[in-house]
Order: C-alpha cells, then structure tokens, then sequence
C-alpha cells in the first residue's frame, strides 16, 4: 500500500488567525487532558497491580463509568490537540499543552483531600516553567520569523520518529513492569510520556495526510500507526497511573512528551530553533531546572493511597488467583 507522499509538503508560517487557533486549540487540550488524566489515574490506581501492562488493565476500567467519563474527555482533548498540531509547530504546541500538568494536580489535591508540600507546589510549579522554556527556546524559527519552511510531516522522518519513541517506550515499559515502588513509577511515567509523544508525532502526520482527503488516508501509514500508537499508548498510561502516585507519574509524563517532541522535531522533521548559542545554553540549563524539580517531586511526594478494592478484587479466592497470574507472568 502506498504508505508516503512523493516528496516532502511546505509547512508556511501561521497567519495571526492560524497562531490564535493554535493557542487556544493547545490550551483547550491541555485543560481536557489535565483533566481526563485526574479522572482516569483515580480509577486506575484501584485496579489491581497485576493487571499493570496487560490488556485485561483496559477491560477492567472499561466497566468504571467514572473511567469513561476521563477517557471521553481525553477525546475530546485529542480533537483540540489535532487542530493545535495543524496549524502550529509540534515544539510550540507541546509547550502550551504541557499546562495540564497543573490542571491535573490541582483537581488530583482537591479530589484526594490530601493537603500538598509548599514544596510540592513550587516543585510543579517550577516543571511547568522549565517545559515552557525549554519549548519556547527551541520554536522552530519560521514561527519566530516568518519564514516558510520545507518540512515532510507525514512522510518516512515522522514514521521513524514515532518508530524510535514507540521502540523506547516499550523498553522502559518492561523495567518498570519488573519494578517496585517509586522505581516503577518512574519507569512506566517515562514509558507513557514517550508514548504519549510517539502519539503526538503520528497525530500530526495524520492530520497533514486527512488535508489530502478520505482517499489519500486509506493509503497512508498514519491511519493505521494512530490505531496502534492510540490504544498502545493508553496502555501504558493507565499503567503508570495505576501504580497510585500522581505526584510522580503526572509530572514525568508532563516533561518527557515535550522534550521527547522536540527532539524528534528538531532532529528528525527539519523544525530548526530560532536561537543561537545562548538559547542553547538557556534550552540546557531548563532541562536541568526541570529535571531537578521533578526529583524534588518524586522525594517530596506523599505514599500512594491506599487501595480501594474493586468487585473484581474484593474476594479472596480471586486475590489467590491473581498474585497466580502474576507469578506464571
């Protein structure tokens, strides 16, 4: 099946009209995402630790309306995310939905009554003004002057870079799932923050194949990558939620889908930053701001709550047959 376009597409600067709908479309998703991701990590992290990386995982959230209800939201998220990666720069758009971090841990502290360190908050606080830096230091430079820039989209460099992060995300999904404790927190919130980012790749390919019509995406690798890029990723995020600490999980996703976005942007898809040396320097010295901000998060953050047993969970029978299953796994 013809997968790739002929040759790469041109990418033309954004008018003003095509930069308001990118910020508003960006801080839509981000305010769905933050908080679809509450609602979905506050049923996850009841589902019972063996199912973590499993697909039965999904099954069971499946019958938790509550869940639905986050997982719709998450939906609707992703449309305001499609039109954001249309008409803007995927370091650009990262950097504005990257405000659900906030989104998200505020509704997580006013739903778990569970009152959040000072240090806590500076902690966030700070990741999301490290992720807004980062980004904004390396805009491609077309957004910064108005230039038109050469870039394929949805040809063979996106597909490598959602190939290289699905590859990673699978790697650290395995560390993890092999894990305790804060480690596999960790681990599987580093997985979902490069699925999610793989996602994000695939979605802006997809939505530059969809300008060329219903024809054209029959055709085209992205129609079936999203599907698997899709579900794969929400394995693996409900994974990370499940292991019960927010503070953790929600933080590390935030940061690495940016970073990881830009990374492909700039290495792969012809995005250049707009800055010379000292907006490198500055790029560096955020991504090391925001990394010790997260390690303050991780420390500072409190013990995950208590498990709440589902009806799946409730009987001792089934608990004897899950840890079974865990083993035999």
């Amino acid at each position: 099946m013809g997968g790739f376009p002929d040759g790469p597409g041109t990418r033309r600067a954004p008018s003003v009209d095509g930069v308001i709908v990118m910020i508003v479309s960006a801080l839509l998703a981000a305010a769905l995402y933050g908080t679809g991701a509450a609602v979905e990590q506050r049923q996850a992290a009841r589902a019972p630790e063996s199912a973590a990386g499993r697909p039965r995982l999904l099954a069971q959230l499946a019958r938790q309306p509550l869940w639905l209800l986050g997982l719709t939201v998450q939906v609707a998220g992703f449309a305001a995310h499609a039109v954001a990666l249309r008409t803007g720069p995927l370091a650009v758009v990262q950097m504005l939905v990257g405000a659900e971090l906030i989104v998200a841990v505020v509704i997580v502290r006013c739903w778990s009554g569970r009152r959040l360190s000072p240090v806590s908050w500076v902690a966030a606080l700070t990741v999301v003004a490290g992720i807004a830096a980062f980004l904004l230091l390396t805009a491609p430079s077309e957004l910064r002057h108005g230039a038109a820039a050469t870039v394929d989209h949805a040809g063979l460099p996106a597909a490598v870079g959602a190939a290289l992060t699905a590859a990673a995300a699978a790697a650290l999904a395995v560390a993890g799932l092999r894990a305790a404790g804060r480690s596999r927190a960790v681990l599987l919130a580093l997985a979902a923050g490069l699925g999610d980012s793989c996602a994000a790749v695939v979605t802006m390919a997809f939505s530059h194949a969809a300008s060329h019509g219903p024809a054209a995406l029959a055709t085209s690798w992205t129609t079936y990558a999203l599907i698997i890029s899709g579900t794969g990723n929400v394995l693996l995020t409900q994974s990370a939620y499940q292991t019960g600490r927010p503070l953790i999980t929600l933080p590390v996703i935030s940061a690495v889908t940016p970073v990881a976005s830009v990374a492909i942007g700039l290495g792969l898809l012809g995005e250049r930053p707009g800055t010379g040396l000292a907006g490198d320097l500055g790029a560096a010295a955020a991504v090391l701001v925001t990394s010790l901000a997260l390690a303050c998060l991780a420390r500072s953050a409190p013990p995950p709550e208590p498990r709440v047993p589902g009806p799946r969970a409730a009987s001792g029978p089934e608990r004897i047959r899950e840890h079974a299953g865990a083993a035999a796994g």
